[in-house]
């Protein structure tokens, strides 16, 4: 595999998956040690560099993408890090509220609950997410 590609997935990676994508790197490494490589290389290192769609919209697609599919775990990771990028929280929630049209109501919810979860994560670090999420303990 082409080891400049390898390279600059692992920073596109690091980017989506935010401050614990190295925890997100072991883990995977565990399952197969060839995992990661492929991760970088062919996913974050081709496919995310792709021309004519920047890095904010992949990450809106991919979120969405792994909200519709219900995989609550690699969305959290993908959430974290898009607002540890600095990407728009609103235009992630409303894309999640999108799919309540496209993908029914439980399936929105669930996104919409690892949403929240993510949210108030990053407002106890003391990031400022001014969307309509609210912490369900009344903190």
């Amino acid at each position: 595999m082409d080891q400049t590609k390898v390279v600059e997935g692992q920073a596109r990676r690091g980017r989506a998956q935010g401050a614990k994508h190295e925890r997100f790197t072991a883990g995977m490494a565990t399952l197969d040690p060839r995992l990661p490589e492929w991760a970088d290389g062919w996913i974050f290192g081709e496919v995310w560099a792709g021309e004519g769609t920047g890095f904010d919209d992949r990450m809106l697609v991919a979120i969405v993408a792994l909200a519709a599919t219900n995989k609550p775990d690699q969305l959290r990771i993908y959430l974290h890090g898009a607002l540890q990028d600095g990407i728009d929280p609103n235009r992630i929630h409303e894309a999640l509220l999108m799919l309540t049209v496209y993908v029914g109501f439980p399936t929105a919810l669930q996104a919409l609950v690892v949403w929240q979860d993510v949210v108030l994560s990053a407002r106890r670090r003391g990031l400022t997410v001014d969307v309509p999420v609210t912490d369900p303990q009344g903190d």
